[in-house]
């Protein structure tokens, strides 16, 4: 996919270094050509897809561009859609970041695309697991901070395919498009930039897919889909790493586990989550996929007590103590992204 040559003159030059810095690192969609004056860019508009522009007289340098012009105004300022003609589009400059790029994209137009199915993951990037058959409840605040610690050096999207993971109540912030998107966008045999880039959010050092309102559909899908949700994020969004934290077994849920290079189990603590175990391993044996042990790492959680603590806080308790020394040293080699 051609990626998307965004020009950029901001005149608040510590807020053009963060902006910009934020964009480098977790859009990588866009091909950025940062300016010093707008001669510049009027200069190489012609070979731009979209101009973003910032500073007292923005909209009037950016009048006649050929290509669409999203001005950042102070919310002092009045910022009225009637503005908007001729190529030129208003918005809030302290925003989330998410809703400029979004104001970006929403006139750039949409071009769809045929996904491909492939039969394997994609080689290229890493794909790691996190699975647990008796402490579940501890699945997702182990893959946030295996994501947060793999996050510190390379571009990594966190699929929680895990129904009631509780996902939702970490993130917070409401999302109209997420995982249930991708599944019919993958499921139809089309993707459009605009709908997958809506189905994503960000976190810390890590980048995430809305979880699904409807879980129902987590393992109503099968391997092939997604295989090729995997496939399509990370050709087209340049993601080194995708961790999936798992759930119910959907259709050929053991052949998709094998093909991860890490599968991080969490161990039982008790008799019966072992038992649940064996049979695990006995299952694996059936599905044909005894490779699976090699890649396995088990982590054991420790009893947490006293007091409840925030998913949060225990997320970050997690990455600095044993826990997260002990990730470290499973974590395979840093993907091959070249």
């Amino acid at each position: 996919m051609k990626r998307i040559r965004l020009g950029v003159w901001i005149a608040d030059r510590e807020f053009m270094d963060r902006f910009t810095g934020c964009l480098a690192r977790h859009y990588r969609q866009f091909e950025l050509h940062i300016y010093s004056g707008m001669e510049h860019v009027r200069a190489s508009a012609a070979n731009l897809d979209a101009v973003l522009l910032e500073g007292v007289r923005a909209e009037e340098m950016g009048a006649g561009l050929p290509v669409p012009v999203v001005c950042l105004r102070d919310a002092e300022q009045e910022i009225q859609s009637a503005a908007e003609e001729g190529g030129m589009y208003l918005t809030e400059k302290y925003q989330d970041v998410n809703g400029i790029v979004d104001e970006i994209m929403r006139h750039i137009g949409e071009e769809i695309r045929n996904v491909t199915e492939t039969g394997d993951l994609p080689t290229r990037a890493r794909t790691l697991a996190v699975y647990s058959l008796s402490e579940n409840e501890y699945q997702l605040p182990l893959a946030v901070t295996l994501a947060s610690i793999l996050g510190e050096q390379e571009r990594v999207l966190l699929l929680d395919l895990q129904e009631n993971s509780g996902f939702s109540q970490l993130i917070g912030d409401p999302f109209e498009a997420g995982l249930e998107e991708l599944l019919v966008m993958m499921e139809g045999g089309k993707f459009s930039q605009n709908r997958m880039t809506a189905c994503i959010g960000h976190l810390d050092r890590l980048d995430y897919v809305y979880p699904a309102g409807n879980t129902e559909c987590l393992c109503e899908s099968c391997a092939s889909t997604y295989r090729q949700i995997i496939s399509v994020l990370t050709r087209e969004m340049g993601y080194h790493t995708v961790i999936l934290n798992l759930g119910s077994r959907f259709t050929g849920f053991f052949e998709v586990l094998a093909e991860c290079q890490e599968v991080y189990l969490l161990k039982s603590r008790v008799g019966p989550g072992r038992w649940r175990q064996k049979e695990f391993t006995e299952e694996m044996e059936k599905h044909g996929v005894p490779q699976l042990r090699e890649h396995i790492r088990e982590i054991a959680v420790p009893m947490i007590t006293g007091s409840a603590i925030s998913c949060e806080r225990l997320i970050e308790q997690w990455k600095w103590n044993d826990i997260g020394d002990s990730i470290r040293r499973m974590m395979p080699e840093a993907a091959d992204c070249g």
